[in-house]
This record gives C-alpha cells, structure tokens and sequence, in this order.
C-alpha cells in the first residue's frame, strides 16, 4: 500500500469515529483557550443548617453495649476489665491448637506410654545431629572464603532446623508421658 492510500485510510477511520467529516477547529475568540463546561462537584452534597438537623437522642442505641460511664461500646473493643489478648499468644494457639479429646469409647492404636517414649528417643536423636552439625568447623579442604562462610551459614541452618525439631518432639513426649494422654494440656 502507498503512502496515499493510508492517509485516506486514516482520515476516513478518524472520520467513521468521531461520526461525521472532519471538523474545523472552532476559532471564535481571540485566544486559543479551551471551551470548559462546569460539572456538579463529586463530593457529597452539603449538610443541612443546625436548626433543620435531627437533634440526637440521650439513649443510646439498642445495638451497641454500654460501659456503664455513660457512652457506648464499639462491638470489636474488649469489655472493661478484660485485658488485649497477646499476639503471640494468638498466633501460637492458631498454630499449636490444643489437642482434642478422643471419643469416650476409641481405642488409640498405640499407647501413651509407647508413643511418648518414641517421641523422647526421636528428640535425642535430632538433638544430637544439630549439636554435630552445629559444632563442625569450617571446611578443612582449600575453599574460596565466601564458599567457606556459606557452608558455614548453611551447617548452622541445618543445626538450628534440627534442634527445633528435637524441641517439638521432646514436648510431644512430655505431653504423651507426663498428662497421661493428649487430651490434657
């Protein structure tokens, strides 16, 4: 296609468009300002004069509860008295639910005692690969220092990952061996 034929194109689709043929620009005044309409303003309309507003109540309303000092509280505020629940505390009993009581006649299929001391000899055994991964030294073979400091870093991870582990399964253990069962806490 030639460059004739696009231009008409173009001011044919331009023309399709703004439905009609082109427009001549509109030079009624002197200056080349922009004709503006004004528009309503978006925000929200004005308040009424304070002798057409509603005056309040002196009860509050049904729905909130009250404090007892004369002014209202708002549903999500804790009651007097009762202090802000911690976020650790919150976010530990979302992780760690307590343990839910079996049904009175369910027989487990292991006891106790049984799991309880398989639990205590699993805590021993990753806390003695998190004290052998924790406590080797750097690598003995030529390494670069970075590549050195990082199997350092990693070794202590795996060391820190291990003695978590260890912690959960010795508290595991004493929950099944100490309480008698899982239900108590």
């Amino acid at each position: 296609m030639d460059e004739a034929k696009t231009d008409y194109l173009d001011s044919e689709l331009l023309s399709d468009a703004e439905g009609g043929g082109p427009k001549p620009p509109d030079r009624s005044g002197d200056n080349d300002e922009l004709k503006t309409v004004r528009r309503p303003a978006l925000g929200p309309p004005p308040s009424p004069p304070a002798s057409q507003r509603p005056q309040p109540t002196s009860l509050p309303p049904a729905s909130l509860p009250s404090t007892g000092e004369g002014r209202t509280r708002h549903t999500s505020e804790p009651a007097p008295g009762v202090g802000k629940p911690s976020w650790l505390r919150a976010l530990l009993t979302t992780t760690f639910p307590p343990p839910v009581a079996p049904h009175p006649g369910a027989r487990p299929p292991i006891s106790a005692q049984t799991a309880g001391t398989v639990f205590a000899v699993l805590g021993l055994v990753f806390a003695l690969l998190a004290l052998v991964t924790g406590l080797r030294g750097a690598p003995s073979e030529p390494l670069a220092p970075a590549v050195a400091a990082c199997l350092v870093i990693a070794r202590a991870f795996v060391a820190l990952g291990a003695g978590a582990l260890s912690f959960a399964m010795f508290r595991q253990a004493e929950r099944l061996l100490v309480d008698g069962s899982p239900a108590k806490s």
